[in-house]
C-alpha cells in the first residue's frame, strides 16, 4: 500500500505552536506517512524589502507546484499575514490540492473574521485546539475536530531529588502576555515575597517584564536549548489571564508544561484553563484577585500538598495531553480526508 503524503505549511522554525501542535508529531507521523515541511515566512533584512517581497511571492507561486505532489496539505496558522484579509494563496493553493487540514490554537477570529472564516470555509478540515475555537469554526464548517496543544512527555519530565535554597514559583511566556499579569496581581506578588523570604520568582521569557513589576525577581531569556532546565526551576507556576474573546482562546499551553514537569499550577479561571487544571488535585482555578495570595500560601507552607498536587498533573497531561495520547486523533483527521 502506498505511503500517503503530507505537506506541513508553518510559520517558522521557533513558532512555539508549530513546535508543539506539529512538529511534537513528526516521529509518530513517519510511521504512518511521509511528509515534507514549507516555513512561509520569509524574513532576509540582508536584502530590501521589495526584493524580500518578490521573492516570498516566487516562493509560494512554486509552492502551488509543489502541492500537487502531496495527499493533504496541512496549514499551521494561515500561509499569508494575520493582519491581511486576504486569501488570495490560499485559495489558489485549494485549487491545486483540496486536501487542505487548517489548524489554530489562537483567537485568532477576534482580530481578523473576514479572513479566518473564508480560510474556514474553504478547508476540508479544521483543527481547533479548545473547545471555544471549535465553536466559531463549525459556524462555517463543520468538519472542525479538537486537538488540544500537545507536549512529549518523554522530553519534558519531572525533576528528580530536586535540591533548591528557595522555593520558586515562576511564569514563563512571550513577552505580550505580560500584558495578563494585573496590578492587583503584582502587588499581591510584591506583598508575598515580602513576607515569604523562602520563596523568589522567575520569569522565562523573550524579554524582561515592564518597570511597574516592582517586585524582586529572577529572569532567564527563554531559550530551547534550555528550555527543560529552566523550566525544571520552578515549583509552582502560574497563568494568570485577563478574560476577553482574545483570551477564552488559549489552549493553556503554560499549565501543559507546567504539569509535564510535575509542579502544580494556580490559573485564571478562564477558557481551558479549567480542563488543564484539575480543580483542588493538580492546582488552583483563580475567579478572584484576592484568591491569589490564599492559594499560594497554601502551597507555599505545604510541601507534601505540593508534591500531591504535581503528581497529579503529571498523569492528567501524560493521559489527556500528551503526544502519544493525542496523536490518534490527528492520525484520524488525516485518513478521514485520504481513505
Amino acid at each position: 500500500m502506498k505511503t500517503k503524503k503530507i505537506l506541513f505549511i508553518l510559520k517558522n522554525k521557533n513558532e512555539a505552536s508549530s513546535r508543539f501542535r506539529v512538529e511534537a508529531y513528526f516521529p509518530y507521523l513517519k510511521n504512518d506517512f511521509t511528509f515534507s515541511i514549507f516555513y512561509s515566512e520569509y524574513n532576509n533584512n540582508a536584502i530590501p524589502k521589495i526584493l524580500r517581497s518578490f521573492i516570498k511571492r516566487m516562493r509560494f507561486i512554486r509552492l502551488l507546484f509543489q502541492v500537487t505532489r502531496y495527499d493533504i496539505v496541512f496549514m499551521q496558522r494561515p500561509m499569508s499575514s494575520d493582519r491581511k484579509k486576504s486569501i488570495f494563496f490560499e485559495k489558489l493553493l485549494v485549487k491545486f490540492n483540496k486536501n487542505l487540514i487548517f489548524d489554530f490554537d489562537d483567537a485568532l477570529f477576534v482580530q481578523n473574521h473576514t479572513k479566518i472564516s473564508n480560510l474556514i470555509k474553504i478547508s476540508r478540515r479544521i483543527i481547533c485546539g479548545n473547545d471555544y475555537l471549535a465553536r466559531y469554526a463549525k459556524q462555517y464548517n463543520l468538519n472542525t475536530f479538537v486537538i488540544p496543544t500537545t507536549i512529549d512527555t518523554q522530553k519534558f519530565f519531572p525533576l528528580k531529588n530536586k535540591q533548591y535554597d528557595k522555593l520558586t514559583i515562576g511564569w514563563t511566556g512571550t513577552s505580550g502576555n505580560y500584558d495578563n499579569f494585573s496590578q492587583e496581581l503584582i502587588e499581591t506578588l510584591k506583598k508575598l515575597l515580602d513576607n515569604y523570604q523562602n520563596i523568589n520568582f522567575l520569569f522565562i521569557c523573550d524579554r524582561k517584564p515592564p518597570e511597574h513589576f516592582n517586585f524582586s525577581y529572577n529572569f532567564i531569556q527563554w531559550n530551547e536549548k534550555t528550555e527543560l532546565n529552566d523550566l525544571q526551576k520552578i515549583d509552582i507556576g502560574l497563568m494568570p489571564l485577563i478574560d476577553s474573546e482574545w483570551t477564552r482562546g488559549k489552549c493553556g499551553f503554560k499549565l501543559i508544561q507546567y504539569g509535564a514537569i510535575g509542579i502544580p499550577s494556580i490559573a485564571s479561571n478562564v477558557g481551558v484553563n479549567n480542563q488543564v487544571i484539575l480543580q483542588n488535585k493538580s492546582g488552583y482555578l483563580i475567579d478572584y484577585e484576592k484568591e491569589w495570595y490564599d492559594k499560594l500560601e497554601l502551597l507555599i507552607n505545604n510541601e507534601k500538598l505540593r508534591k500531591k498536587f504535581g503528581e497529579t498533573a503529571r498523569k492528567h497531561i501524560e493521559s489527556s495531553y500528551s503526544v502519544k495520547a493525542t496523536y490518534p486523533l490527528l492520525k484520524n483527521v488525516c485518513n478521514s480526508l485520504i481513505q
